[in-house]
């Protein structure tokens, strides 16, 4: 588990570990991952008039242009880039389908274990453009789109989501972050989940891991 207290929020790519030396499922109710792969699917998206932060997937017709990410984690815990892994291309105002998988040293897949009812409850992926080492306010867009059992997830967890770039930045990264709270659950006092890009500091005191994609960002 993660100490991820608001103090070094901007110190997570120097800061956060997996904690390796659990055993598995030792007080997390889940296996930790050891792989991440990201799938981004370009596509148009109807935005919701609701400011809903979620999103149907009838919502996105996909027009079948795919790049995939895979990151495994090194010898300190962090997640890097697979070698020989390209930087997804992404373009400036565009939607992506993201979808999101973790897997364990063998190659098993994780998602199930996070989608389990106790698990949705304290689990929660947030997402940040950063430039630079440097946080970009509404770099992109995002809704949340995970689907169980055929119905959409009113409590979003963001193993699928939409996502829109919305400013050519240098040196851009994707960063991802899964939260997982070590009490309570992550609603705030009006019930809701807080939005993709903004954490309150309650939620972000304890976390999975936080991953940093670098992108290229196409106009």
């Amino acid at each position: 588990m993660l100490r991820i207290g608001k103090t070094i929020f901007g110190l997570l790519a120097l800061t956060i570990l997996l904690g390796s030396c659990w055993s598995k499922k030792n007080d997390l109710g889940h296996d930790i991952p050891s792989q991440l792969v990201c799938r981004f699917t370009e596509g148009v998206l109807t935005e919701p008039a609701d400011n809903s932060i979620n999103v149907s997937p009838t919502a996105f017709f996909s027009k079948d242009t795919v790049s995939i990410h895979h990151m495994i984690s090194n010898a300190f815990g962090s997640f890097v880039a697979l070698p020989g892994s390209q930087k997804p291309k992404l373009k400036k105002g565009v939607w992506y389908k993201m979808e999101i998988y973790l897997f364990d040293q063998e190659n098993n897949r994780l998602n199930p274990q996070f989608f389990q009812p106790d698990q949705i409850e304290i689990h929660q992926f947030f997402f940040n453009l950063i430039s630079n080492g440097t946080e970009v306010p509404k770099g992109i867009t995002y809704y949340y789109s995970d689907v169980i059992n055929g119905q959409l997830l009113e409590t979003p967890v963001g193993f699928t989501g939409y996502i829109r770039v919305n400013k050519d930045m240098e040196a851009p990264e994707l960063r991802l972050m899964l939260v997982h709270l070590k009490t309570g659950n992550k609603y705030e006092a009006d019930g809701k989940p807080n939005p993709f890009d903004k954490p309150s500091p309650r939620v972000l005191e304890f976390g999975d891991f936080a991953a940093f994609i670098g992108i290229e960002i196409k106009k």
